[in-house]
């Protein structure tokens, strides 16, 4: 994508939300037509002229963003955390015929919750070095 202009973008109730920055997508196939997009939250506020490598979502721009990527991670395992604890405990309970009131599976629920967390930051951080690094 080529940035053609960067503005500070609002949400629906008019509070801040983030940089929009306005341009010219090329595709990578051949023979598909060059289109106006806007690039969605921006890590930064991008020069008029400079090239930035996109990726497409419901025909808006992202750029790749550890910040963006350990979010979603680490909210995808908070919501499966409880999830998981639960279900094997609904498992023991129907293996012995007992409701189970084994501590195990609270303290498996609270690894996960931190695993999730843990696993989130670490993704971000790598993905936002790796960007940096390799561009």
């Amino acid at each position: 994508m080529t940035i053609s202009s960067c503005y500070e973008s609002t949400d629906a109730e008019g509070y801040q939300d983030g940089t929009d920055c306005t341009g010219t997508y090329t595709p990578r196939a051949a023979g598909e037509p060059r289109r106006r997009i806007t690039l969605d939250k921006a890590a930064e506020s991008h020069a008029p002229g400079s090239t930035v490598e996109v990726r497409l979502v419901r025909g808006r721009a992202h750029e790749l963003s550890g910040y963006a990527l350990g979010t979603w991670v680490t909210v995808t395992g908070l919501l499966l955390g409880p999830f998981l604890a639960l279900s094997l405990s609904f498992r023991a309970s129907a293996r012995d015929g007992t409701w189970s009131h084994n501590g195990d599976y609270v303290l498996l629920f609270i690894a996960a919750e931190i695993a999730a967390l843990v696993f989130g930051v670490l993704v971000g951080v790598l993905v936002s070095i790796g960007t940096a690094l390799f561009g």
